[in-house]
């Protein structure tokens, strides 16, 4: 039988090994498993399964096209896919924004129980949205191609460069989220709040270039820019992304990637106590 302080010492081993980079590799299993199990939850009992993800996207493609096609006559060469670039990639980041909130204090009795980690709640959240943003991308985005007689272009490989970089700052948001929420409970709220001004503040169901120049700035300061920016540019405008906003989109993503480490890191230990 362990004593006391043999168990307080695998503890604090246990608690550096998850620190660890490695260590998170070591789990990478149970990463899998959160995944499918989110899936699964989703999706038990229904009928269609998966069907009903892409039945949103589907819908929405349908009525984007009836309201800006027929009644308000948008002439703007294939506006649906302008907006479904960057609608769905906003779904994508603020679904994960939003289910990070509960990553670690909705999973009190795992947390206690059994050490792992902890980096990996957040992680599965993200990872969950991901999947699902991918399964509905890779049907709605050639449907829309097709329905527009958009051909390919060569600027269109930009797009996986700027989802990686999406999903790198929505990781460290994820962890910077999970970390506040553990001992705030409020953040949750001011989320909601913030998602609806930042939608707003993203050049998601308007063109950059139709901002007036002096408001410029303040929509690249939206985080989601960068990315939103890069997918309609190089999906609909089928142009090369410039040099400044890769950087741009870069310096966000390790921004928030490391911001979100070292909060989550930093506070880990104290988890337990807030649950």
């Amino acid at each position: 039988m362990l004593t006391r302080e043999s168990s307080a010492s695998a503890d604090l081993v246990d608690a550096t090994q998850a620190a660890s980079f490695r260590s998170w590799l070591r789990f990478r299993e149970l990463v899998r498993n959160l995944v499918l199990r989110d899936l699964r939850l989703k999706y038990r009992g229904s009928v269609f399964g998966f069907l009903w993800s892409l039945a949103n996207p589907l819908v929405m493609v349908g009525v984007y096209t009836l309201a800006f096609g027929y009644i308000l006559q948008v002439r703007t060469p294939a506006f649906v896919l302008f907006l479904v670039s960057g609608l769905l990639a906003w779904g994508y980041f603020a679904g994960s924004a939003s289910m990070s909130t509960g990553a670690v204090i909705d999973s009190g009795s795992l947390v206690k129980s059994v050490y792992f980690p902890r980096a990996i709640l957040p992680l599965s959240t993200v990872l969950f949205n991901l999947s699902q943003y991918l399964m509905t991308i890779a049907i709605v985005i050639p449907l829309v191609l097709a329905l527009h007689r958009v051909p390919p272009s060569a600027p269109m490989i930009c797009f996986p460069l700027f989802l990686a970089l999406q999903t790198l700052f929505t990781i460290g948001v994820a962890f910077t989220l999970a970390t506040l929420t553990a001992f705030m409970r409020d953040v949750r709220h001011f989320l909601e709040i913030g998602l609806q001004v930042l939608f707003w503040l993203t050049p998601i169901v308007y063109e950059f270039k139709s901002v007036p120049r002096a408001v410029q700035p303040w929509v690249l300061a939206s985080p989601l820019t960068p990315y939103i920016l890069g997918y309609q540019q190089s999906l609909y405008y089928r142009e090369w992304p410039s040099a400044e906003l890769v950087a741009l989109a870069v310096v966000y993503a390790v921004a928030s990637l490391l911001l979100g480490l070292f909060l989550f890191r930093r506070y880990e230990d104290r988890f337990t106590e807030q649950l």
